[in-house]
């Protein structure tokens, strides 16, 4: 089948639960364009989730020197950069351009339609990333629609990972991107534990920031017996997702994992403490949020009471 050769191109840098909120606007730029083929520019640890998930045509990584162009007033891969740009109907960029010189390289490359805008809402404002973002572009969307939307990945995926347990998993990720959103280790061991009284096997998460707060939780837990955890550590995001897919519930802080486990519309529990859920909650289906300030003052029983109903209303 012979490709769109409309192009609309969409350029979000940032971390990997930032690009997983953008997911819904890019479905819904497809949705509005069905002719075009969407191309993805971000994080690349997100970039194959993109593609399996089905909300990008193709991809590229932000990380690529060419893209650094964008902010250069001249210079030897400006018009390389211009001339990739100019190849797009409709080019996005979710950044912050506080001298203006996206714009002008945009409208130097003679992009027809053009949308610069920082990837988040004002400070202060209380308004959710993806329905802020929806706004830049001018798109009717629906949060409470993109809330209730929710993204699998295909069989042919899922088949390569092993399933790593015989019943389904309470999958844990107790780290973030910083200790102040991080719930102490000592609960998530109190979660943990509470699982196997349930008779679940339990799946660790832990990327390159956690480690620390990783061996916390482990030193916390009583023995746990043949077959009842397992921990992966710093894997690729697409085989984190094979396993997040098959949790029976998964539970975390603010994080990048938490917005994946909500889109993949696997009962989600996440638990906020500096950063507002009214801005940056995880959308899916089944996602709760639980806010603390500080986060050490919220207790198990209230984690355990989420869980508990998240499960029973399935």
């Amino acid at each position: 089948m012979e490709r769109p050769s409309r192009e609309i191109l969409v350029i979000r840098p940032g971390a990997i639960g930032d690009t997983l909120l953008a997911f819904p606007l890019l479905s819904a730029l497809q949705a509005a364009s069905p002719l075009a083929r969407l191309t993805l520019v971000g994080n690349a640890q997100v970039l194959p989730l993109a593609r399996w998930l089905g909300v990008a045509d193709q991809v590229e990584d932000y990380a690529d020197l060419r893209w650094s162009a964008l902010f250069a007033e001249s210079g030897p891969g400006k018009d390389e950069l211009c001339a990739r740009l100019r190849l797009a109907e409709r080019v996005i960029c979710w950044l912050t351009d506080s001298t203006g010189v996206v714009r002008r390289t945009l409208a130097e490359a003679g992009v027809r339609l053009a949308t610069v805008a920082p990837g988040r809402p004002p400070m202060g404002e209380p308004m959710h990333v993806t329905a802020y973002l929806a706004q830049t572009l001018g798109l009717p969307f629906d949060l409470a629609t993109a809330e209730n939307r929710c993204y699998r990945l295909p069989p042919a995926i899922l088949e390569q990972e092993p399933r790593l347990f015989d019943t389904a998993p309470l999958v844990v990720h107790p780290g973030s991107g910083s200790p102040t959103k991080c719930w102490p280790a000592s609960r998530f061991a109190a979660v943990i534990s509470w699982a196997w009284e349930q008779g679940w096997p339990v799946l660790l998460l832990a990327g390159p920031a956690d480690h620390e707060q990783l061996a916390a939780v482990v030193r916390a837990l009583p023995s746990p017996g043949p077959n009842r955890i397992k921990v992966l550590i710093d894997l690729p995001l697409l085989k984190v997702a094979t396993q997040i897919q098959r949790a029976r519930c998964y539970l975390g802080n603010d994080s990048g994992l938490s917005h994946l486990a909500g889109l993949l519309g696997v009962p989600t529990v996440t638990l906020f403490g500096p950063t507002d859920p009214a801005v940056w909650r995880p959308l899916g289906p089944a996602v709760v949020t639980v806010r603390a300030q500080p986060l050490d003052q919220l207790a198990v029983e209230v984690v355990l009471q989420h869980i508990e109903q998240l499960l029973s209303a399935r």
